[in-house]
């Protein structure tokens, strides 16, 4: 990959499976038609993170370490990271043909989406 991989730890949707217990609401959740489902500033429980999927609620804007008023950071990713989400993403796509745009630009996604994974986890456990 040309570009180093970094990603926000707010202001962008957080896809459901990569939330946690204990993490902040950002903005309010609502269904399809427009419920209010939770108000921003609830901190999340399991209870929570399994009801969503029953919700069909896909992604969630969540609060930086600093709180909803915090300047957005970015989640700093090691190299190792890198190469590890890369290597995991690559495996993948076995037989895909690398070079072309879409796919690459998938591959780029997706390896993107697990280096961030592999850095909340190593926040988690570190």
């Amino acid at each position: 990959m040309a570009a180093p991989l970094q990603a926000r730890v707010q202001g962008v949707p957080t896809p459901v499976d990569d939330l946690v217990a204990g993490m902040v609401i950002a903005e309010e959740v609502r269904d399809q038609q427009g419920r209010l489902l939770m108000p921003a500033g609830t901190a999340l429980t399991d209870r929570h993170l399994r009801a969503f999927s029953l919700w069909g609620i896909m992604t969630i804007r969540v609060r930086g370490e600093g709180g909803a008023d915090a300047e957005e950071a970015p989640l700093e990713l090691t190299p190792e990271q890198v190469a590890e989400a890369e290597a995991i993403v690559r495996a993948r796509f076995p037989v895909a043909d690398l070079d072309h745009p879409f796919v690459a630009e998938l591959l780029r996604l997706a390896a993107l989406r697990e280096a961030r994974r592999l850095a909340l986890e190593g926040r988690r456990h570190g």
